[in-house]
């Protein structure tokens, strides 16, 4: 596969034109060129993405582990319902271009036809397919579809085809999200964002700019996605689409057909359960009318066969210093905690991971499971009581999913936190036994040197005092012996340690001057227990 950039940096696929098994694919560049339609066992290694694992990383300090979870970002396990929903765009994508073959003379006869005459491209008999994908939130509709879309390159560079020249560029899909504003003309202006943003056009610039009305709109969108060759086009959030903003249903409604029907290019409409206000009714009737493929309504795993799989291909994935096995309690405690919401099962099992890190603990059990969701899943509680009482009123709403990344980090920071106090503390731990160490060697080269032991304590203790950062035995020695020298006046020297050693006790005042030769009396005055002008008042 050649591979090479546009101007603005996407990569593109320089088309390759592959033999046919399916005789109805053949002799069309747009289906020619992409990737073999795949069994079901290539489709799960494809989509399939189990992050790397080794168990010797559980020996990794704990600020390290946590950084380790995020690789369960990737995890994707490939089910039943993926293996479907694949089935059903692959097969959309090249049915879509069946009848938009660009070395068809009917096609190009209709194409030059319609456009020159109308400037719209009204197709008689639209052979463009619906889907519309719904899905609770949390339940992978997005991730889901951008892993089977990305099966196939988006951009396809075309230069010739079977010797006659073909310079194109072909698009294979295009996903949008509808506007959070909800109008449909927003809705327009996103489409050109998208294209210009792909390609490096400036469709926005052109198009985007004036006061063009959505109706006004819809033509040039259809053209530009079929000068383009656009193989699916993808809507995603479609509850964004509000009723009021948008003109109410049939506005709706007419804007897709529309756009269906001129452009004649498959559409997949994805939403959570809110997005049905919109598809429900006037929409659905005009799906039936355009043969479309169908709904795929994604709800919670069932706890049967596929959330086992699921839950068991998840729990390798431990960090913690004590894993432990699945057992059938914690796969349960799982459950009713995520009512099989596989979002909502990776999102808790990370962040009680790093909770069981952090906390120091180190094991994954079935109460801290609880306490962690009990704690982070606040949010979407309503959602899950809902699931469990069967309550579905709660479960269509829009759900705000827990800032998992907002946990991770409190987590991570409370980590950083307790290591920093236990390096700390050992440092502490550590320098108190150097200068200790420091000092009983230091006081014994001293009195070998001819000092007191009480001297030579209080010239360590002034040395250590002026170079705290001291750390070498011989350099301290060599400091504290040369402040015993260095001070000409001996009962000045006498008279900083006296006040230093003790501390204002006179019996050992009175004992240390004794031991240098001196009189009680001096050894106070030395110490700073006599006042200098107490001898002048006799």
């Amino acid at each position: 596969m050649e591979i090479v950039k546009l101007p603005n940096g996407t990569e593109a696929v320089v088309a390759e034109y592959r033999e046919q098994i399916i005789k109805d694919y053949a002799g069309n560049p747009y289906i020619e060129c992409l990737p073999d339609v795949m069994s079901p066992q290539q489709v799960i290694e494809q989509l399939a993405y189990y992050p790397p694992f080794d168990p010797n990383e559980r020996l990794l300090e704990s600020y390290m582990r946590v950084h380790l979870l995020q690789r369960l970002n990737q995890f994707f396990q490939p089910l039943e319902e993926h293996l479907r929903l694949e089935s059903t765009i692959s097969t959309m994508l090249r049915n879509g271009y069946l009848d938009r073959n660009p070395f068809s003379s009917s096609y190009i006869r209709r194409l030059t036809s319609e456009d020159g005459a109308s400037g719209s491209l009204t197709y008689q008999s639209s052979s463009a397919k619906s889907l519309t994908l719904v899905g609770i939130s949390g339940s992978g509709k997005t991730s889901s579809l951008a892993k089977i879309l990305s099966l196939t390159p988006q951009v396809i560079v075309h230069s010739k085809y079977r010797g006659k020249d073909f310079p194109r560029y072909q698009v294979s899909h295009l996903r949008i999200e509808a506007p959070y504003d909800g109008s449909l003309k927003a809705l327009c202006l996103q489409f050109f964002m998208t294209i210009d943003a792909l390609l490096g056009t400036n469709y926005m610039e052109k198009h985007g700019n004036g006061r063009k009305s959505t109706n006004v709109m819809i033509p040039i969108i259809s053209k530009l996605l079929l000068n383009l060759g656009l193989g699916l086009l993808c809507i995603d959030e479609v509850q964004h689409l509000s009723m009021a903003r948008s003109g109410g249903g049939s506005a709706v409604l007419n804007f897709f057909t529309t756009l269906i029907n001129t452009a004649n290019i498959p559409i997949i409409l994805v939403g959570t359960p809110k997005s049905l206000n919109v598809l429900q009714s006037e929409f659905r009737q005009a799906r039936r009318g355009l043969n479309g493929h169908g709904n795929f309504f994604w709800d919670r795993l069932k706890k049967d066969a596929t959330w086992e799989l699921f839950i068991h291909g998840l729990w390798k994935y431990q960090w913690v210093r004590n894993s432990v096995e699945l057992t059938d309690e914690i796969s349960s405690i799982f459950y009713e905690e995520t009512q099989g919401i596989p979002d909502i099962a990776v999102k808790l099992f990370m962040m009680t991971q790093a909770r069981a890190i952090s906390s120091g603990n180190e094991t994954i059990t079935g109460s801290l499971i609880r306490k962690v969701a009990k704690d982070q899943l606040k949010l979407i509680r309503p959602m899950i009581d809902a699931l469990k009482s069967g309550r579905k009123s709660l479960v269509y709403q829009d759900i705000m999913m827990p800032d998992m990344m907002e946990f991770i980090h409190k987590e991570q920071s409370q980590i950083q936190v307790k290591s920093y106090i236990q390096e700390a503390q050992k440092r502490s731990e550590s320098r108190g036994q150097q200068i200790k160490y420091l000092k009983e060697e230091a006081i014994v080269r001293l009195q070998l040197l001819g000092l007191t032991e009480k001297l030579a304590g209080g010239l360590v203790y002034e040395a250590m005092a002026n170079q705290p950062s001291i750390s070498d035995l011989n350099e301290l020695v060599q400091v504290a012996y040369q402040l015993s020298l260095s001070d000409p006046n001996e009962k000045e020297s006498v008279k900083k340690r006296l006040r230093i050693n003790n501390e204002g006790d006179l019996r050992v005042i009175v004992a240390e001057g004794k031991e240098m030769n001196i009189s009680v009396y001096e050894a106070l005055k030395q110490a700073g227990m006599i006042r200098n002008d107490f001898g002048n008042v006799g």
